[in-house]
């Protein structure tokens, strides 16, 4: 059975940022920019797993930002594109990033379960509570201002997402942002809960990552944080 090197292994990890994404992270005019195709993603995976590369982590964006290239404007969706690609290699870890307003966590819980299941164990989870408002706006959503509110819903969104992997019973919840009845999650993560991580700035949102995540993304880094 294949191990998650973002559980296992230890000391430093090396991975790719963004190759689900139009132009990656350079916002260039430059006719070389990087091409987010299918078969552009599926080639640099393989050429990753065979080089011994930790994980592929995307970004999930529903509008771009204009101008001349429309930067970010085309975007493979993040579940389908990392379920594709641990299909599609041997020992990689591949992230799914979720925006936590966008998804109803009983269909996300089933949906990683189900990656993690299609990568025997190599799936992982990228939170985001929300920050960019012209994409909820985009979605019909309402980006909350505060920082209290936007990680008060990540964390009661994060919580049923946990007690679907783990309950083996039915159960109910009545929470301040979801009201669920009679849920249960199957099938389960392979190897118990797979690697978390959040990208956060805010002092409410590195508490988070401290309570939650196994890493912190930073600008320039990624951190263990447990």
């Amino acid at each position: 059975m294949a191990g998650n090197m973002m559980k296992n292994k230890t000391g430093f990890k090396l991975g790719t940022f963004s190759s689900n994404c139009s132009s990656g992270m350079t916002v260039t005019k430059s006719p070389d920019r990087w091409v987010n195709s299918w078969e552009n993603n599926l080639k640099l995976g393989r050429m990753l797993d065979d080089a011994g590369i930790d994980f592929m982590l995307p970004i999930a964006r529903w509008v771009g930002y204009g101008g001349e290239t429309d930067f970010h404007g085309g975007v493979l969706e993040t579940v389908t594109w990392a379920t594709a690609l641990l299909a599609s290699t041997k020992n990689i870890s591949v992230f799914a990033t979720l925006h936590t307003a966008a998804n109803n966590p009983v269909v996300s819980a089933k949906q990683l379960a189900t990656m993690d299941q299609v990568g025997n164990g190599r799936a992982g989870l990228n939170i985001v509570a929300g920050w960019n408002k012209p994409e909820y706006e985009a979605l019909g959503l309402t980006l909350p201002d505060d920082h209290e509110t936007r990680y008060g819903y990540a964390q009661e969104w994060f919580d049923i997402v946990e007690k679907l992997w783990a309950s083996e019973e039915y159960f109910d919840w009545d929470g301040k942002y979801f009201n669920l009845k009679h849920v249960a999650g199957d099938p389960k993560p392979v190897n118990g809960r797979p690697p978390i991580l959040n990208a956060a700035g805010s002092e409410i949102g590195r508490a988070f990552a401290t309570d939650n995540a196994d890493y912190l993304l930073h600008p320039r880094s990624i951190f263990h944080v447990q």
